[in-house]
Parts: structure tokens; sequence; C-alpha cells
């Protein structure tokens, strides 16, 4: 299990029968397996063996999921129940980058700790992403 996760839960009842659905997301995973937005619904009742073609996975699709309990970079994006995927997704570029930055300053100009050179990161950030940018 990676160090982003998301716990989602959702209850619902179908047929009289009551279902609580619960299971913890790696998003790392997620991120790897496919660039999009995960189909949580999909993810959620995978994990409680729901038959994606049954009239139970239908009546899931129409709740919400609550997410909780977010680890990692997925931590400030989840609020009140909610998740936001491509607040997520900027959090995970932005990381990157900054490893990268923090990298290079290490290697080149044997500065260690980045964050102590605020204008250093700035200028280190914004020439490697115009470098990403332009294709170099």
């Amino acid at each position: 299990m990676s160090g982003n996760t998301i716990r989602a839960r959702m209850e619902f009842s179908f047929r009289g029968e009551a279902y609580e659905l619960d299971t913890l997301i790696d998003l790392d995973r997620c991120l790897r397996d496919a660039r999009e937005e995960p189909n949580f619904h999909s993810l959620l009742a995978k994990a409680a063996g729901i038959d994606a073609y049954s009239y139970l996975y239908e009546v899931m699709e129409s709740h919400d999921i609550e997410f909780s309990q977010a680890t990692g970079l997925a931590a400030p994006c989840c609020l009140d129940g909610a998740f936001d995927w491509f607040r997520y997704l900027m959090a995970v570029r932005e990381e990157a980058d900054l490893s990268a930055v923090r990298a290079i300053a290490e290697q080149t100009l044997g500065v260690s700790d980045l964050d102590d050179r605020s204008d250093l990161k700035a200028a280190l950030l914004a020439a490697y992403r115009a470098g990403q940018a332009s294709g170099a």
C-alpha cells in the first residue's frame, strides 16, 4: 500500500437488505493504472464482490460515496466526505516537480534544503517547468 490512500464508504439498501461498503483505495495504484479519474463506485463494488452488471451495482451507483481518512498528498484533497481528484493530481505533479528540482539543486548547487531558499526554489521550479513545456 502506498502513502496516498483514501477510505471509501457507502451505505444503502436494496430489496430490504442493508449494505455497508467500505474499502481503502491506493491512489498511487490508480494513477499507475490510468491517468483519468478512477471509477470509485467500481472500485468499491469490486472490493465488496458486487458484479458490475447487476441491479445491485446500478442501485449502488445512484448513491454518493463518502471519502475519509486520506493519507499523504490526498489528505488536503479530502474535505467533508468529498474527494477532489483534480486537486490530488495537481499535488502529485507538484511533488514530482519539486522532487526533481531538489535533486538538481543538491547535485549541481550543493543546496540540500531548498525550502530554506524560496527564491532559488521558485526559479529552479520555473526553469524546470519551462523545460518540460518546451519538450526539452
